[in-house]
């Protein structure tokens, strides 16, 4: 079955072209055609994209879709309507470290997700889940992580085995940076920004500063998570400037958000690293237009379903904000339509990007023929809010939501098969496939 795309603009070769595209039967992109040149009689399906641009899914390299109260199934519903193709799950403790574990949940995995999907190895906290991380290396593993402020934090000797690993297998060292000793025990739940003084910006400085002096040392690939402080993002730029093969990643809270936003929306905004100060935020933009920091990430995590009331004490809320469904919309809300990015900046980091770093861009991250048809037709000046969408949305969890945003998702597309058609997810559990790191 052949499909095509008509009367949309598509983003193809590092510009919006005015083309038509053709599916193949097998979900790959097969070309693009001129609008003169009418393929409809040769289709067995048409999507009209008319005011619409087609655009590369995005790539979301970090969110834990099978953990605290979140399942695959749901989670890749909520990617779906985000406009997200392939996320990259983020197990558990050890539930990754052996290459059985990593198969065991990629099986579950594969029996619910609607979209595709892969994996990190890990979560190393102790040296036991190194012993067989060159085996999860092999079985397609984007990246392996630590966590570095795990209860109890994770050795020096331990961390420094990790980047030592990733140094001879290759597989990038996705890691948490906290420095443990840096943070506050006791937190001061009475004051709205007790989290975040009990979690300051020196224990992801001081963390990055000492892994990244390890890889220089080991060789070692590293990828620095949900970057939060600007003093990290600086330091980012000066291990890369000496060499060192560092890749880095942060979130639409950590862009948006500032710690005195915790007085107006208390829980919904507590995440791990917590939010930082108004200069962070300006110093993290400028990183990502830049190239200093890669991608935006949601770093999905949803403790609990959310309460009707949707009122959670702070203390009691577990870290983590359920950000799959409406992060890149708002991205694009915040760095196009409000700061003035370029389409290619926006694609760069949603998709071309995370798939580079991670191994997929031999089918992920570009439309060009021969890649996967992972698409999402987008609609940039119809007005949208942020609402919920079935029972798998976590919009009533979040800051986000009833906010107005400019653009709106009309389709998201996995290999030629339509997903989200706007309105309602269109495929069974299981329609999404996993996806390895290529050797």
């Amino acid at each position: 079955m052949i499909r095509l795309i008509k009367n949309g603009k598509v983003w193809a070769d590092g510009r919006l072209q005015d083309a038509d595209l053709l599916i193949s039967a097998d979900g790959k992109i097969a070309g693009l055609t001129e609008k003169s040149v009418d393929q409809t009689q040769l289709a067995d399906g048409v999507i009209d994209a008319a005011g619409c641009l087609v655009l590369p899914g995005g790539i979301d390299v970090h969110a834990h879709l099978e953990d605290g109260a979140e399942t695959y199934y749901e989670a890749s519903c909520a990617a779906a309507v985000g406009g997200v193709t392939t996320v990259v799950d983020m197990p558990p403790f050890h539930v990754c470290s052996t290459p059985a574990g990593l198969r065991e949940r990629m099986k579950a995995a594969d029996e619910a997700s609607v979209v595709d999907f892969g994996t990190h190895g890990g979560i190393v906290v102790g040296p036991s889940d190194l012993v067989e991380m060159a085996g999860v290396a092999k079985a397609g593993a984007a990246g392996f992580k630590v966590f570095m402020p795990a209860e109890p934090p994770v050795s020096r000797e331990v961390l420094w085995r990790a980047v030592q690993t990733a140094a001879r297998i290759g597989l990038r060292l996705v890691i948490h940076a906290e420095e443990s000793a840096c943070l506050e025990k006791e937190v001061n739940w009475a004051d709205p920004l007790g989290f975040a003084n009990a979690r300051p910006a020196v224990a992801e400085e001081a963390a990055t500063a000492f892994v990244l002096e390890m890889a220089s040392a080991a060789g070692a690939p590293i990828h620095i998570c949900h970057v939060s402080s600007g003093r990290t993002a600086e330091l980012i730029d000066h291990y890369r400037s000496m060499g060192v093969d560092v890749t880095a990643e942060t979130t639409p809270h950590f862009l948006i958000f500032e710690k005195a936003d915790f007085h107006r929306y208390g829980a919904r905004l507590k995440t791990t690293p917590p939010l930082r100060e108004k200069r962070d935020t300006e110093i993290l933009w400028q990183a990502l237009a830049d190239g200093v920091i890669d991608t935006v990430i949601s770093d999905h995590y949803l403790g609990e379903l959310p309460r009707e009331d949707g009122q959670v004490p702070f203390e009691e809320k577990e870290a983590g904000i359920a950000g799959l469904e409406v992060s890149l919309p708002v991205f694009y809300h915040k760095a196009v339509h409000e700061r003035g990015w370029t389409l290619d900046q926006f694609i760069r980091v949603i998709a071309e990007n995370p798939a580079r770093i991670f191994g997929f861009d031999d089918r992920k991250g570009k439309i060009a023929p021969g890649m996967d048809a992972d698409l999402v037709i987008f609609n940039p000046d119809q007005d949208d809010v942020v609402k919920k969408y079935g029972e798998f949305s976590r919009a009533a969890s979040l800051p986000y939501e009833g906010w107005q945003l400019k653009g709106k998702i009309n389709h998201t597309i996995v290999r030629g098969v339509d997903i989200w058609d706007g309105n309602a997810i269109q495929v069974e559990k299981g329609a999404g496939r996993y996806v390895a790191r290529k050797s």
